[in-house]
């Protein structure tokens, strides 16, 4: 499946016992949807994806598949260093219903380019969905120009989200593997209508779940060659990541969420465990506040 359009890198709110609490991870995704994102992904970086269990890591494609409900397309990553973890996460979504995969190169242990291929292609030819390539530097080693035109050239490889935030690179891969046959997505939100007037076909960011509205309005402003609009909308978020920034990711999103009115009232992520951190986020909680207050001044924000 060859995807399009503007995909939320969903957040995963907790219980406070750290179990996934499907209920407000449904009523984001809905909202979003509403708002007119193109599908949903789940098991990414802004989800804690890596930092979560085999088990979470299937409920949450389980209730992305349920809640889209065959209206838009759903796709999870399944990412890990133990291979063997990666293809079974890639047998459950299929079993589940998933649409497509995305992967980004193993981290820790250090890949030649030639390995590196080798690797993709392996587990291309070994799951039964599409499969998408992650390229994001941030967390894992970056993926070359010769490795993504080499992948690109893969059956079962339809794609990539690009996360590196670098547009002399993004043209590149654009220029050596875009194409109908190969979709190439950003994942830099303050990028989003810069790439799509370098070729992108759509985006994967978590502004696409804290922003539908507006991550969806810069896409459709793009496809109606209103231009002047999808750049106010563009530079309207970039004081929300900058925001976001200043905390340890996702945190940041989540606070970004809450102010909004979702119920992150715990805000639990597995792998931030600084008690001190929580408990003086009052200030950060006024500054997401602000900042989400000043987006709707200037843009309009969508009330739940």
């Amino acid at each position: 499946m060859i995807l399009h359009g503007t995909f939320p890198a969903m957040l995963t709110p907790y219980n406070s016992d750290k179990s996934i609490y499907a209920k407000e991870y449904q009523r984001i995704a809905d909202f979003g949807i509403s708002q007119g994102l193109n599908g949903i992904f789940c098991n990414g970086s802004a989800g804690d994806g890596l930092a979560l269990d085999f088990e979470k890591k299937v409920t949450l494609m389980q209730l992305s598949v349920d809640i889209a409900n065959k209206k838009v397309p759903v796709i999870s990553g399944i990412g890990s260093c133990v291979y063997d973890e990666t293809l079974a996460l890639a047998h459950e979504a299929k079993k589940i219903g998933v649409d497509a995969l995305l992967l980004q190169p193993p981290f820790y242990y250090p890949l030649s380019e030639d390995n590196m291929i080798a690797y993709f292609r392996y587990i291309a030819n070994n799951v039964a969905l599409p499969l998408y390539i992650y390229n994001i530097p941030l967390f894992a080693p970056a993926l070359s120009l010769r490795v993504v035109e080499a992948l690109s050239r893969i059956d079962n490889i339809v794609g990539m989200k690009d996360s590196a935030g670098s547009a002399v690179d993004f043209a590149h891969f654009s220029d050596v593997a875009g194409s109908d046959n190969f979709a190439i997505f950003v994942g830099r939100e303050e990028y989003y209508f810069g790439a799509l007037l370098c070729g992108a076909k759509g985006s994967m960011t978590s502004c696409g779940g804290v922003f539908p509205e507006i991550m969806s309005g810069i896409y459709t402003s793009f496809l109606a060659k209103d231009y002047q609009k999808a750049q106010k909308l563009q530079k309207s978020i970039l004081k929300a990541i900058r925001f976001a920034g200043t905390l340890p990711f996702p945190l940041g999103y989540a606070l970004l969420l809450e102010a909004r009115g979702f119920n992150f009232h715990n805000l639990a992520t597995p792998h931030i465990i600084d008690k001190q951190l929580y408990q003086n986020l009052d200030s950060q909680k006024e500054k997401a506040k602000a900042i989400i207050k000043a987006i709707d001044t200037e843009v309009g924000l969508s009330t739940l």
